[in-house]
């Protein structure tokens, strides 16, 4: 059931070969259809799931509407958040799935919130494992083809995982690059400028430039004019 997923309409041909086949396609269309509202339902059910969760858990933080931030029963028990999602079997990691899914993927354009366009081939499962991927990242891989709801969840694991490495290749060539930046000049470090009037044996030149080379001929030629004028 995990790869379980809505169908795509066929564009069929009522009469292959002069063999008239309509009256099946009406059939197959219409418990096409049927099937497809299922899954829609259940992909509906999922983000209501998330919306009425993620309103309890901000219920439970508002302390004008609760008992400081609790209820208390007719025999004086306190009921906290965690006593009501314990009731309903979900545990700690569960509800911060379900919260931050509803902030990710879910929208409510009219009474009942949806799961948002572009995820919404994508089974709760999968969902789960995309929370850690930057929203417009995900929404990019998928415009280009890169991320699709018929991956497996592994194949989509490995997609997180791949993201991550880059996301960390990223952070670690910004953070040299800051350390270069606050690293402080040790002028000892800096090679003595050439001097036409020395000798530099044929090594000094090797690991020069272009441009560095250049500058050289050019002093050279500069030092030569001076020269011949001396002499004149």
């Amino acid at each position: 059931m995990e790869n379980f997923k809505m169908i795509e309409e066929y564009d069929f041909d009522l009469k292959p070969y002069d063999h008239d086949c309509s009256e099946g396609i009406k059939l197959l269309n219409d418990y096409l259809k049927k099937i497809n509202k299922i899954y829609a339902k259940g992909q509906n059910a999922f983000a209501e799931l998330c919306f009425y969760v993620y309103k309890v858990r901000e219920l439970f933080k508002n302390y004008s509407l609760t008992y400081y931030n609790r209820f208390v029963t007719k025999k004086n028990e306190y009921v906290f958040f965690e006593n009501i999602m314990q009731g309903l079997g979900l545990d700690e990691t569960a509800v911060s799935r379900l919260c931050s899914c509803y902030e990710k993927f879910v929208e409510q354009e009219t009474d009942k919130p949806v799961i948002l366009e572009e995820f919404f081939g994508f089974s709760k499962s999968k969902l789960f494992e995309l929370l850690t991927v930057d929203t417009d990242q995900l929404k990019v891989d998928i415009k280009n083809n890169v991320l699709r709801p018929d991956m497996s969840v592994l194949s989509i694991r490995q997609y997180v995982k791949n993201y991550k490495a880059q996301q960390n290749q990223k952070k670690k060539l910004f953070e040299d690059e800051e350390e270069e930046q606050k690293e402080p000049i040790n002028e000892d470090d800096i090679p003595p400028a050439y001097d036409p009037k020395q000798h530099y044996d044929f090594s000094y030149f090797e690991d020069k430039t272009k441009a560095q080379l250049l500058n050289i001929v050019w002093q050279l030629q500069t030092e030569y004019e001076k020269l011949k004028k001396k002499v004149k």
